[in-house]
């Protein structure tokens, strides 16, 4: 957003990033429909008009709500897949940096939750733009390995689906399963253990060194 004239300058960047961090809140807690700039601002401590200055619609700051959560996700992604392990060690790394990017963002998992029960396109073209380049290359980096025998065959999109749908669903059912077990979900143990139980269970799927299961 270009700077408009007379407006503030000192201190611009940790504005931004606070209102982007109330933001999330705001419209994970209420949605979209129910967020308001005012309340944002005020939660920011900040005037109103300040906000504006940042952003000049609740629109817009929805937006980069969702761009500076897909961008961070990407990021992960990214990481994940230049790494130097191979075959189903890589798998791993990729299931690893979805744990760690849903972690770091559960104000995001609601957000996404509420666009899925809404059928708000919102999340689409910061998907379109951050995130599909990456998901291109993990299917792009499965069919690799599938075809140097360092993976078994499975169709990478259907893969990639299953798996960002398992580690978002552990996420957004945290509260369910607080009650269901007594443990919280996002402790380090629980997390470490559902992150090990996902692995284990694609691991005889993917792997070709992996011993087929008794039956």
């Amino acid at each position: 957003m270009s700077a408009k004239a007379g407006a503030p300058v000192i201190g611009e960047a940790s504005s931004r990033e606070r209102i982007l961090e109330v933001a999330r809140s705001e419209f994970a807690d209420r949605g979209f429909a129910g967020a308001r700039l005012q309340a944002i601002a005020g939660r920011a401590g900040l005037r109103h008009p300040t906000l504006l200055y940042y952003f000049s619609s609740k629109e817009g700051l929805y937006r980069a709500v969702i761009e500076q959560a897909v961008g961070d996700w990407a990021e992960e992604t990214r990481l994940a897949i230049e790494n130097p392990l191979r075959g189903f060690e890589q798998v791993a790394a990729l299931v690893e940096a979805g744990f760690r990017f849903f972690e770091d963002h559960q104000d995001f998992v609601r957000i996404v939750r509420r666009e899925a029960l809404e059928g708000g396109g919102r999340l689409e073209d910061a998907i379109a733009e951050f995130l599909l380049p990456f998901l291109e290359r993990s299917v792009a980096f499965l069919e690799r390995e599938t075809a140097a025998g360092r993976l078994r065959p499975h169709d990478p999109l259907e893969l990639m689906q299953v798996v960002y749908g398992s580690v978002l669903t552990y996420f957004s059912d945290a509260p369910f399963r607080l009650k269901l077990t007594g443990e919280d979900p996002l402790g380090e143990v629980a997390l470490r253990r559902q992150c090990d139980a996902l692995v284990a269970l694609l691991r005889p799927a993917l792997d070709p060194r992996a011993g087929t299961r008794e039956r």
